[in-house]
């Protein structure tokens, strides 16, 4: 989820909202010389600059699990988000992501049984499973890795995009080719890898990541996640990932940076962007 003010999300790359790329034009300067000019390329001198932070960080973590390793993994452990007395969102949202999530995550076990490999579900009805037992069917297997589907909701109707998450730099590189196989074919904004602290992240031991399919809040990605061909493409590209990933070896795992901003918090989970 979104959230604004005090409690909004950090861009990679950012301390504070604030660019870590260096100092940049002297735009005081610009304004005084010419304010129309500065008006016009700031925003897409800031822009190009946060574009650069993130592909940066996708360059670094899939360089970082480039060994190249023969099944890497067998097993899937997939979680579809919320379900039962917890449709997830927000309050006064029209379409319920347990709905989607499930069947996304279906859709996914059925392309991953036909690659050849393994999976689990935490859940496969519409029944409501404790955060702490879907990491505990995550931690009773070997030779896996473990793939949380949700989607999206913001107070913000406009609010748009994909992203994925990880809480670890074995999660990191996973998560790296998930997202950038569903923007090279998902027509949306590439919202990028992020770090966080979801409980279902934190407290698993295996490679994991969190995918964020779309916004349910937001008007036309609500409609598409209600269509099969949507839901179908997204699986396929998150499977499509797992599958790449399988031929590269994970890094060995690093020690968890813990020092963050607290960007969101309810009694499910809670977010953390690195510092």
């Amino acid at each position: 989820m979104e959230t604004g003010g005090k409690g909004r999300q950090l861009l990679p790359g950012s301390i504070n909202g604030k660019d870590q790329m260096g100092p940049g034009p002297d735009w005081t300067l610009v304004r005084y010389a010419n304010p129309h000019y500065a008006t016009k390329f700031k925003p897409m001198f800031i822009l190009f600059r946060q574009t650069l932070v993130t592909a940066v960080a996708f360059v670094f973590a899939v360089t970082a699990g480039q060994v190249r390793a023969e099944n890497s993994f067998s097993m899937v452990v997939i979680d579809p988000g919320h379900g039962g007395s917890d449709p997830g969102g927000i309050r006064g949202q029209i379409v319920p992501e347990k709905t989607v999530a499930l069947d996304t995550a279906l859709r996914l076990q059925r392309l991953l049984r036909g690659a050849g490999l393994r999976t689990v579900m935490t859940r496969s009805t519409d029944i409501f499973v404790p955060l702490s037992v879907r990491s505990a069917i995550a931690d009773a297997e070997r030779d896996a890795i473990f793939v949380s589907i949700h989607y999206n909701a913001s107070p913000r109707s406009s609010a748009h995009g994909i992203e994925t998450y990880s809480e670890s730099n074995r999660g990191a590189v996973l998560a790296a080719r998930i997202q950038q196989e569903i923007i090279d074919r998902v027509s949306t904004e590439n919202r990028g890898i992020r770090s966080a602290e979801f409980y279902v992240l934190r407290k698993c031991r295996l490679p994991a990541v969190l995918v964020e399919c779309g916004f349910l809040t937001n008007p036309t990605e609500a409609q598409l996640a209600l269509t099969t061909a949507y839901r179908e493409q997204i699986a396929e590209q998150i499977a499509a990932g797992i599958i790449e990933q399988r031929q590269f070896a994970f890094p060995s795992l690093a020690p968890t940076h813990r020092s963050g901003h607290l960007v969101h918090k309810n009694k499910k989970q809670r977010k953390i962007a690195d510092l």
